[in-house]
């Protein structure tokens, strides 16, 4: 399988993948936190302070569903928002101490996915996570 061809298909199965062994869509970990609001967490704690058109950019959201996510995670405290210093008019959106501490609640439901791992070979298991971790290198350099 060429490189575009295995790009294509790991684009296609993510988001099965992800379905499949996604934890439920109420409130995650113990939180009243959604998977949404958890993912513009660990969104934000990779890609660093954004604002919130460019937050919505990323997630590939309108800017009003952005702002509505934000404010949902601003009201629990998760999140601030801070003026640029250098344009006052730009306002970026960062995690809290609590935002950060809530970035560790799984998303996957770690029953489902030992299950299914348990039937792959040991192989299978070594190739899937070489493989993940390889895309992640990538993605940061």
């Amino acid at each position: 399988m060429d490189e575009r061809a295995a790009a294509e298909e790991i684009g296609r199965l993510y988001p099965a993948v992800y379905r499949r062994f996604k934890a439920s869509s109420r409130p995650v970990g113990g939180t009243d936190l959604t998977p949404r609001m958890l993912s513009v967490l660990r969104h934000l704690q990779t890609a660093g302070p954004l604002t919130v058109g460019e937050l919505a950019e990323h997630l590939g959201l309108s800017r009003a569903a952005a702002t509505e996510l934000v404010d949902r995670i601003e009201e629990r405290g998760m999140v601030a928002r801070i003026r640029d210093e250098r344009d006052r008019r730009r306002v970026f959106v960062w995690t809290t101490e609590e935002g950060r501490a809530a970035v560790s609640i799984r998303v996957l439901e770690d029953d489902l996915l030992a299950k299914a791992v348990h039937e792959m070979t040991p192989e299978e298991r070594q190739g899937l996570v070489d493989g993940l971790r390889a895309l992640l290198r990538e993605e940061q350099a």
